[in-house]
């Protein structure tokens, strides 16, 4: 139990990296996971790299770094 606290704990302090071959790939993940998607997660598609921002009408937008 305290290995799976640990984990748990080294998981949510580590930004998070997703990568992709190309954006379909990566737009229809995200469709599907958006509730496990963390602001400031890195999204590499196709070499591409991204980040997770909220947009001022309050949307989760993938942003160029």
């Amino acid at each position: 139990m305290k290995c799976l606290k640990e984990q748990e704990a080294l998981e949510q302090g580590a930004k998070r990296e997703l990568h992709f071959p190309d954006m379909a790939v990566a737009l229809e993940w995200l469709r599907e996971h958006k509730s496990e998607v963390a602001l400031g997660t890195v999204v590499v598609v196709a070499g591409v790299a991204f980040a997770f921002v909220v947009a001022p009408a309050g949307l989760l937008v993938l942003s160029p770094i």
